[in-house]
């Protein structure tokens, strides 16, 4: 059992047979001869950490085009050194990214020349497609009318979403797919009308509910199947529903019933995954998925290992964030509808891509970036491909030599400072920590916001009738972090629609408090709290909950 080389883990990891036959399946070939993927030198953990170290999705700044000098918003900080352009100069054809190509030199690693390239090629302010009216949105596509919207896609007149798809009116929500006028919930599905809710599946006026499937009016509830006003997890009235909901429509109360149902939560039975039509799966909250081994946030795998998230498919895949409808993918971030590539990072319609990053619609290319439409291309230099077919067995012999081939890039290459990537995330880490491994960290400091006056959160009035329109001109200053945030008309409207308070926190610390809700993505051994079978389970042992499997959590709840 290999140990992870990383000296500040340095934990033993598994690499099984089906594992050594995919690196073998996926190896380029080039005129007959396979260039083997060698093993991984890092653990799963380790090598997402990694990966995600590259990316930035909640981070945004003020910058101006390179080329046409238009401002822009863009997720790559104004003291980053690439060059950054907006959608429409990048996509024109005022530039050829060929023209940054060089010749490999083998008197130098590969990792070396190809940041050299990353920093030189243009790059995209921020990667989304097909928006409309959402400005302040990153990595969406056929987004409508969004605000601060990050990796949705379908999305409708939405507010500070984070991962929902197919879905509309929805505000401070994440990983929801197939709702409507949801507020605060996160992993659901099918939702109408629902606020505070986790876990939940196809149900309506739901508040403050865990677990429940194809529930209406409830509040204070978990493990509910089929069920109608109850409250607490008791039979109620749709009379007594309304008057708690009318209740809680002031934010004192709000807070106290949210706490209340928290600690009362912690003391009934808890699912050790929730695995919806999935077979031979293990991970976390995955959907009609096969054969799929420590994954997470995924619909309709087969084959995978590694994977989170995926939002629409993906097919024999193995460390790979965000690619759906994707296939033959190993240690990507961000491969849509690509096809076998690997060690790249957004890869959009690619096929047959190695280290490369930032291409759409091409193919056979090596250590490229920023190309569109292109084939037998090494470091943005075009090659006839029997000269591609030489080259780059020789660049692989090279990178053999110095230790690179198979490894993805290192984290001290992002652009970003490592806390406003999404690996802080699931991975946090101090400030000394990051700068001791030699990684890069920010201070931000907000921007002073031009208001009439900033109020302090804590007088803002309890009930959202009574809030003037006036408040659109003011900032909130955040209960927890003391910084300053704005809400726009947009917020104000859904906030009276659905009766609910104006958020005391800044929307990064709201954020912040809705990934401290969900489990780590790591798997424990834990034994079940009912038959006591080992099972694997993203709660820990030493956590309180009282955890089930899947077949004695189904009985319990049916």
């Amino acid at each position: 059992m290999p140990t992870c080389l990383n000296a500040w883990c340095r934990q033993h990891f598994e690499i099984s047979d089906t594992d050594l036959e995919f690196y073998e399946k996926v190896s380029p070939v080039f005129k007959e001869r396979r260039e083997l993927v060698p093993p991984p030198t890092l653990c799963p953990g380790c090598r997402m950490q990694r990966r995600f170290s590259h990316r930035n999705e909640r981070h945004l700044y003020r910058r101006h085009c390179a080329l046409s000098g238009r401002p822009l918003i863009t997720i790559y900080p104004p003291d980053s050194p690439c060059t950054v352009y907006d959608k429409e100069s990048w996509w024109g054809e005022n530039w050829d990214p060929l023209t940054f190509g060089r010749s490999f030199s083998e008197s130098e690693d590969f990792f070396s020349q190809f940041q050299s390239l990353r920093t030189t090629v243009p790059r995209l302010g921020t990667i989304d497609t097909n928006d409309e009216g959402s400005a302040y949105c990153s990595f969406c596509a056929f987004t409508k009318h969004c605000y601060l919207c990050t990796s949705c896609v379908v999305n409708e007149n939405s507010l500070h979403c984070y991962q929902a798809n197919d879905s509309r009116d929805c505000c401070d929500c994440y990983r929801v797919t197939g709702c409507e006028l949801c507020y605060e919930c996160i992993h659901c599905h099918g939702l109408n009308s629902c606020q505070h809710c986790k876990d939940c599946d196809t149900g309506s006026g739901l508040l403050f509910c865990d677990d429940c499937r194809g529930c209406n009016d409830c509040i204070g509830c978990k493990n509910l199947v089929n069920k109608s006003h109850w409250i607490n997890n008791a039979p109620s009235t749709g009379e007594q529903v309304e008057a708690l909901k009318t209740a809680l429509r002031n934010h004192s109360e709000l807070l106290r019933t949210e706490e209340n149902f928290r600690s009362y939560a912690r003391t009934l039975t808890t699912r050790a995954s929730h695995l919806v039509q999935c077979e031979n799966c293990t991970g976390d909250h995955l959907r009609n998925c096969r054969n799929t081994v420590n994954s997470y946030d995924a619909i309709n795998l087969e084959d995978c290992s590694f994977m989170v998230p995926v939002p629409q498919g993906a097919k024999d895949c193995r460390d790979a964030h965000y690619c759906p409808n994707a296939e033959l993918l190993y240690e990507c971030l961000s491969g849509v509808r690509a096809n076998r590539c690997l060690f790249s990072l957004y890869v959009w319609d690619d096929d047959d891509m190695l280290y490369s990053e930032e291409c759409f619609s091409c193919k056979h290319c090596f250590g490229c970036v920023g190309l569109r439409h292109k084939q037998y291309c090494v470091l943005n230099k075009q090659y006839m491909k029997a000269e591609y077919e030489e080259l780059v067995p020789r660049i692989i012999g090279h990178m053999r030599k110095t230790n690179e081939w198979g490894e993805f890039l290192s984290a001290h290459s992002s652009f970003f400072p490592y806390n406003l990537s999404i690996a802080q995330e699931d991975f946090p880490l101090t400030q000394h920590d990051v700068e001791t491994r030699g990684w890069h960290w920010r201070v931000q400091t907000d921007e002073i916001p031009n208001v009439d006056h900033i109020i302090p959160a804590a007088q803002l009035p309890d009930r959202i009738d009574q809030i003037p329109d006036d408040i659109l001109n003011w900032a909130i200053e955040c209960d927890a972090t003391k910084r300053p945030f704005r809400i726009i008309k947009q917020e104000l409207d859904f906030y009276r629609q659905m009766h609910v308070p104006v958020p005391r926190f800044h929307p990064d610390e709201r954020h912040r408090r809705r990934m401290a809700l969900r489990n780590p993505r790591k798997l424990w051994k834990r034994n079940c709290g009912k038959c006591g079978k080992e099972m694997e389970t993203t709660y820990s042992p030493e956590r309180p909950e009282i955890v089930y499997c899947e077949s004695c959590y189904l009985k319990e709840v049916y």
